[in-house]
């Protein structure tokens, strides 16, 4: 026969078994709510969320002119940012191998600066036989 030990042993199992079951149900149904409460708030923004997909309520209608005009700023944001500095011009595009060639070898001068070409002479080591 059970003494009471087995019985106080039962009883504390099924209440802390009960107490996880009741806090997964409730920690449920406060996110099922908060994402009905986020779904409310956004429907009233103009996004609509649903099974199918998301729909988007926009207030304004464009036409094929507002499309090129958006398009046409995009374009020149996206050129105005690749250019490098506002004092070099429009000239300097990037920073690839053959630009830095070519710009180099324009310049006269190499990769570290120093005069490269006809001005070498001026860098060199003066030889005895007076080249």
């Amino acid at each position: 026969m059970a003494n009471w030990i087995d019985v106080f042993s039962l009883v504390l199992t099924l209440s802390i078994a009960s107490a996880v079951v009741l806090g997964l149900v409730y920690i449920g149904k406060a996110t099922s709510q908060a994402a009905e409460a986020t779904k409310a708030s956004l429907k009233n923004r103009g996004v609509n969320l649903s099974k199918d997909g998301v729909s988007i309520k926009t207030n304004k209608r464009w036409d094929r002119g507002d499309y090129l005009d958006a398009t046409q700023r995009g374009f020149v944001k996206a050129y105005n940012n690749s250019t490098f500095g506002s004092g070099l011009g429009a000239g300097v595009r990037s920073h690839s191998a053959s630009s830095i060639r070519s710009e180099q070898s324009s310049e006269g001068r190499d990769r570290h600066g120093t005069a490269s070409g006809g001005e070498s002479r001026v860098f060199s080591l003066k030889t005895p036989s007076g080249r």
